[in-house]
Formats: C-alpha cells, sequence, structure tokens
C-alpha cells in the first residue's frame, strides 16, 4: 500500500500541506538567487496554470506579456509557503478539479531541477522523489500548520523568524512593502480571526505562545521532515 504521504486526494475545496526535499537530503538552494528563481517559478505557475511548461527559464521574462491574457478563475491557490537549503513547504488550495496540484508540482519542479542541473553542472535527480502531500483535516489542523511552517526557520523556542526572507510570514505580518498577489495570506487570517482589529496582531501572539506547542506533534499528523 502507498505511503500516506504518496497518496493523492485533490479534490475541490481542499487544502494541502506539500513538501519535498532534496535527495539523500543534499541542499536544494546553495545561493541565494536560487531561493529567489524558485519562488520566481511558482509565481509564474500559480499565475498562469493553464499555459505549457516552460522550456527554458528565460521565458518567465514573457510574463508581463501574459499578463495581458485573460486569466480563468485559479484552480488552485497558495495559502504558505517556506523554503528551507534542503527542503520546502507549501500550504496550497485546490480550488476547481482540474488541473490538479500535481500538475502545478510536476511543472515546478522539473523547470527548477533543470534551472539547478545547468547552474551547477548537476546530474541525476534532484529531489529525492515524488513530492509528499497530506489533505489538511480540520480547521485547527490547518491553523496550526502555518505556525509549523513560519516557525521552520526558527533558531531558538519561543522567538518568530520574521527576518526570514524566503517564507510567507512577513506577508501575513505585512511587514513587506509589496504583498504578493500571488499568495492568498489573508485567507487564513480572515478566517480564524474573523473581528479582530488587528489580526496580524492575533497572529503574531499565537505563533509567539509555547503553551500549546506540546500539541503540535499530535494536531499535525502530517509532519514530514525535522
Amino acid at each position: 500500500m502507498p505511503s500516506k504521504y504518496l497518496q493523492r486526494d485533490f479534490k475541490p475545496n481542499t487544502y494541502h500541506h506539500i513538501v519535498n526535499r532534496g535527495g539523500f537530503k543534499q541542499k536544494i538552494f546553495r545561493q541565494l538567487e536560487d531561493y529567489q528563481v524558485f519562488l520566481d517559478i511558482l509565481r509564474y505557475y500559480l499565475r498562469y496554470p493553464n499555459l505549457s511548461p516552460l522550456s527554458r527559464l528565460s521565458h518567465l521574462k514573457l510574463e508581463k506579456a501574459n499578463k495581458s491574457k485573460k486569466q480563468l478563475s485559479k484552480p488552485y491557490t497558495l495559502q504558505a509557503y517556506c523554503l528551507m537549503p534542503n527542503h520546502f513547504h507549501l500550504l496550497l488550495f485546490q480550488k476547481k478539479s482540474s488541473p490538479t496540484l500535481t500538475n502545478l508540482m510536476q511543472k515546478i519542479t522539473v523547470t527548477y531541477a533543470m534551472y539547478f542541473q545547468y547552474k551547477y553542472q548537476h546530474s541525476g535527480a534532484l529531489f529525492q522523489g515524488r513530492f509528499r502531500s497530506i489533505k489538511v483535516s480540520s480547521d485547527q489542523q490547518l491553523l496550526y500548520l502555518t505556525k509549523y511552517i513560519h516557525l521552520n526557520p526558527q533558531k531558538t523556542v519561543g522567538t518568530v523568524p520574521t527576518d526570514y526572507l524566503y517564507s510567507s510570514l512577513k506577508d501575513y505580518l505585512l511587514l513587506n512593502k509589496n504583498l504578493k498577489d500571488w499568495l492568498y495570506s489573508k485567507t487564513i487570517l480572515n478566517k480564524f480571526y474573523p473581528n479582530s482589529p488587528n489580526p496580524q496582531k492575533d497572529y503574531l501572539a499565537f505563533l509567539t505562545n509555547t503553551k500549546d506547542d506540546s500539541q503540535l506533534k499530535t494536531i499535525l499528523k502530517s509532519k514530514t521532515l525535522e
């Protein structure tokens, strides 16, 4: 029977925690440019889900031209993310039945692998295999999942890595001057703090609260990486 992490159940209106890491725990982001290229690729496919996969990264510059094209309602949306040196976390919402998150992840990982292999003359597979995914089963799990993702770069318990550049936390807390139109951070805040005058403050308090962290592993049964 396939591992529960490899079973795909991308039905409409479901949230999914998706993870992939480098083969043999190797770094998939070696330089700052690598993080940015991955985000550029992620943004491109989120904005234009119906376009064909890129054959060359230079095609990313065509994005401005593609903005003039009418885009149908998005089949999936990004709710949170974090890129770490040897792995990445994505929290995605499958909104429509097709294309699925499998299609999205294939495009992202293949395109990034082409970039990485060309830049570093890397041979062989970059990632450890098929991406892992778990369907979120409750609102409580969804909220704690964002906490787990955003605290991934945490170095000291009780601190919040608000200065980390390669996660969605700064967008959640409105610390970025330019908000990403391909990241739906307000979805989570509006869902859990609908009547709050300052949902960013409430969410930050939730992140810094360590009293509930003993429950984190139980709530996040989907946890796949340390």
